[in-house]
């Protein structure tokens, strides 16, 4: 091992207090931390009032022509659903008819017994006879502004916006 230089008195003075500053940091004081806190924290709340806002409106769809209709709570590729549609009185050129109450159509699926709330398929073997459970159901309206209506959920919680009126 070489042995020790020499250092200016001025240097190692130098080097002591940047060495005591660099390890006693001073802690930040509480009306600097809640300076920087309290808008961060406006802000998440803001952001999280805006999500629950814009989930929990009311839109209007884009066409109620047809309307899907839902055995379980899943909206997403594994979701299945039913479609329902009207059609307009014989010898008219109106086209499709809108569907004007969306939770008695699917109801009637569900009271027949072709939808049964949570079996992912359609049943044939019903008895026509319209006396089974109805679940509670909500209607929502899809990204792609199509009705759909979901047994024992809310729109909310699909994270979807209700259907208006």
């Amino acid at each position: 091992m070489p042995e020790p230089r020499p250092m200016p008195l001025d240097r190692r003075t130098a080097r002591a207090e940047l060495l005591t500053r660099a390890v006693a940091r001073r802690r930040r004081s509480w009306p600097r931390r809640l300076a920087v806190a309290m808008p961060l924290a406006g802000a998440v709340a803001l952001g999280s009032t805006g999500a629950l806002a814009f989930f929990a409106h009311d839109e209007p769809a884009a066409q109620r022509h047809t309307i899907r209709c839902y055995s379980t709570s899943e909206w997403n590729n594994k979701g299945f659903y039913s479609e329902v549609a009207q059609a307009g009185p014989v010898g008219t050129d109106a086209g499709p008819v809108e569907i004007g109450n969306v939770l008695d159509a699917c109801a009637t699926l569900f009271r027949q017994g072709f939808l049964r709330e949570g079996d992912p398929r359609l049943h044939s073997d019903t008895d026509g006879e319209p006396t089974r459970p109805v679940p509670r159901l909500a209607a929502c309206v899809l990204p792609s502004g199509q009705v759909a209506v979901f047994p024992s959920t809310t729109c909310q919680e699909q994270m979807l916006p209700a259907l208006a009126g």
